[in-house]
């Protein structure tokens, strides 16, 4: 049998769960012949609800690099997945342009950094930002600070924006105060977004540039009052670091429950600084008649207080 053959065998074996390993090996101990007969495969073959064979395909190439290879992973990451009628196989083929899209982050060849800089223009897929992570451009930021909107790939941006430091910095912080941010209301995906890019500056921004973000302990939305209040709290003097307490003591009110936690979390991280707040508005509430017994409809502000107040002073005495 020519070699031609046993390579075309080979990929028919790829959709064989119990020999496609072997296959996905052999193919690519025949080194250029394997190359050309995984990139023709992947680019011949037609998007499945099943899409295993595709994936090893995108994984030898992945391995085995050159031109061919990176053509045709190019190609895949690159598809109009929108013109894929059935749901369940535009999902599965999105699976496989996102690990060739990710692919492309570990070729040096400049076309592979373009191809990049192009997908990350269009849908939204983890695999892109992953890659950039590795492969890390400036021009991309933009289109990863949009991306933070989107529950499904806002990790794996935030991921490669952290990794871009210094040279996402600026367009972050603008990103706060951007035109969608002001619109009345604004909508939910851009309220997560601002909140996720605070998270992503608590681990870039330095202490001299907390004046960026302190005017946002006044922002409307909650998630991101609370989070600028957890960085003043980290890094800001002591000014701001009091000023983020009295941010973070009415969100224990909130109606979302995360927020309720995160607040609770934050105010016992920080309990050496905001305990005497914490303590006067025990007394307040106290004095005001609220229960600390009351559970319905929810545990009351009272009681979270209390417990943040005896679970600060059990730490502050081990620590001594």
């Amino acid at each position: 049998m020519r070699s031609k053959e046993i390579a075309q065998e080979l990929i028919q074996q790829l959709n064989d769960p119990t020999r496609s390993s072997q296959a996905l090996l052999a193919l690519m101990l025949k080194g250029n012949e394997g190359v050309q007969a995984l990139a023709e495969y992947l680019r011949t073959s037609k998007p499945s609800s099943l899409p295993e064979a595709r994936l090893l395909a995108v994984e030898g190439l992945r391995a085995l690099k050159g031109s061919q290879a990176l053509s045709a992973l190019v190609c895949v990451a690159s598809e109009r997945l929108d013109e894929i009628a059935d749901p369940v196989t535009r999902l599965a083929e999105e699976t496989v342009a996102s690990h060739a899209a990710e692919a492309l982050g570990d070729f040096p060849d400049p076309l592979a950094r373009e191809a990049l800089l192009e997908l990350v223009k269009g849908k939204p897929l983890i695999g892109v930002a992953e890659a950039l992570a590795k492969s890390w451009d400036a021009r991309a930021v933009p289109y990863l600070v949009s991306w933070l909107a989107d529950d499904f790939v806002a990790e794996a941006a935030g991921r490669a924006l952290r990794r871009g430091g210094s040279s996402a910095f600026s367009t972050l912080v603008d990103s706060l105060h951007d035109e969608q941010a002001r619109r009345e209301p604004e909508s939910g995906t851009s309220q997560r977004r601002r909140a996720r890019v605070l998270e992503i500056l608590d681990d870039l921004i330095k202490s001299a540039e907390m004046n960026l973000i302190e005017d946002l302990l006044n922002d409307p939305v909650e998630m991101v009052r609370l989070n600028s209040a957890r960085i003043l709290l980290n890094k800001g003097s002591a000014n701001q670091q009091h000023c983020a307490v009295h941010t973070v003591l009415p969100l224990l009110d909130s109606k979302e429950r995360a927020v309720r936690t995160l607040s609770e979390e934050t105010l016992l991280d920080h309990f050496a600084i905001g305990h005497s707040l914490i303590e006067q508005e025990i007394q307040r509430r106290e004095d005001s008649g609220e229960l600390a017994e009351q559970f319905f409809p929810r545990e009351s502000t009272l009681r979270i207080l209390l417990r943040i107040q005896n679970k600060g002073k059990q730490i502050t005495e081990a620590q001594r």
